[in-house]
């Protein structure tokens, strides 16, 4: 197979018809660095994340009215006749399932006609690592804004700053229940033990074990329970803006991520040895970046990242990576961990030259979408085709 086929599949999207062949398949490779646009126009077009928390804040007082309404109605059952009948959960789903539908559309639409097909594939593969879930229906709405606006366009820069934006995000916060974790020694939480609250505040400790887990060290690397519950507090202050009670006490714009200093656990944390004196959101921003920064992080990612690319030898890879050339390359995307000379060799290498799948967050396969995104390019269907198409599939598969 030659040389260009391999590059065209393994660190593509497959040929796009009448697209001229490059004749240097590394410099194609490396030129889309360059020319990739984090924003096109199909992507700059979608609603942002303060609408759809809007949306979202919409939905959770119609339940809550709805609640309302049937407890009213328990209590006097002739009134439950004459009222109109609320929506049902599916109707009030509604706006937040389409606006779904419309992000998947548009990032088929995008991954048919782009000139920077590698770059479409590491928003993939970084989509994929810093996964969400839209089973969760506080998500849905957001799962094409948390890629569109913390994967995109991060991809070129520092893991470090990836990361910060990609956990930060309300996507994010709101899928590992971070927005509800509040410090019990916080101002807030103070006040809530001095009222006698029922239900006081708590940490939560979901985002702090995904990031160690998952998004950055890994599993049997050395970190500890003890580290997971330091580093949840250190996090604590991150919210939402814009719902829950919250919303009406403090004087934030509404729809964002933000730090909310009455919400902090206070103290110095301690996480794998290391202490953290730091005041505020500067506390879990450093404990951030010194993940980012661990050697073990960058030997997960070497495998990681290697992987959909079939590339070789990720063991002397994760060797050098672990030398510190992972976290610290400003010029390339976070690919460049492996070098960017072990990714050139595997092209003329044979392997399954299938991509993988290339899909947003669903908490299942997304390999149809890929496929129809390839077939795309393929027979150099409309821009309209895989957008329509992409809608059929993702309410077919639920």
């Amino acid at each position: 197979m030659a040389e260009i086929e391999i590059a065209l599949n393994r660190f593509g999207l497959g040929w796009k018809t009448g697209e001229t062949a490059p004749q240097n398949a590394k410099r194609w490779l490396l030129d889309q660095i360059i020319r990739y646009d984090p924003a096109p126009a199909a992507i700059a077009a979608l609603p942002k994340t303060p609408e759809q928390i809007g949306k979202l804040a919409t939905l959770r007082m119609e339940r809550t009215e709805r609640r309302q309404d049937r407890a009213e109605a328990a209590k006097q059952p002739a009134m439950e006749q004459a009222k109109p009948q609320p929506r049902n959960e599916a109707q009030l789903l509604k706006p937040l399932r389409d606006s779904y539908v419309q992000a998947v559309g548009a990032r088929m639409a995008q991954a048919v006609v782009t000139d920077t097909p590698f770059m479409e594939r590491l928003v993939s593969f970084w989509s994929n690592h810093f996964a969400i879930s839209v089973d969760k229906a506080a998500v849905i709405g957001l799962a094409g804004n948390f890629e569109n606006e913390a994967i995109r366009p991060n991809i070129n820069g520092k893991f470090a700053e990836l990361l910060f934006a990609a956990v930060r995000h309300p996507a994010m916060l709101l899928f590992l229940d971070q927005a509800q974790s509040i410090g019990p020694n916080s101002q807030i939480g103070q006040r809530a033990q001095r009222r006698g609250a029922e239900r006081l505040p708590g940490i939560n400790e979901n985002l702090a074990r995904e990031i160690m887990e998952l998004h950055t060290l890994g599993v049997r690397s050395g970190y500890s329970q003890a580290d997971v519950t330091e580093f949840a507090k250190a996090l604590t202050g991150t919210t939402v803006t814009g719902l829950g009670r919250l919303a009406r006490l403090l004087p934030y714009d509404s729809g964002r991520a933000a730090f909310v200093e009455q919400l902090h656990e206070p103290g110095t944390r301690t996480v794998m040895g290391r202490k953290y004196s730091q005041s505020g959101e500067a506390q879990g921003r450093a404990i951030l970046s010194d993940l980012a920064a661990h050697p073990a992080t960058a030997s997960a990612h070497c495998h990681q990242v290697g992987a959909p690319f079939h590339i070789g030898h990720p063991a002397a890879c994760a060797g050098s990576a672990a030398r510190g050339e992972f976290p610290q390359d400003r010029r390339r995307p976070p690919l460049a961990l492996c070098g960017a000379d072990r990714q050139s060799r595997a092209m003329g290498k044979p392997g399954r030259e299938v991509p993988p799948a290339l899909g947003m967050a669903r908490g299942r396969p997304a390999r149809y979408r890929h496929g129809f995104a390839c077939a795309g390019r393929a027979i150099h269907a409309h821009p309209a085709w895989p957008a329509d198409m992409a809608a059929g599939i993702t309410r077919r598969v639920g």
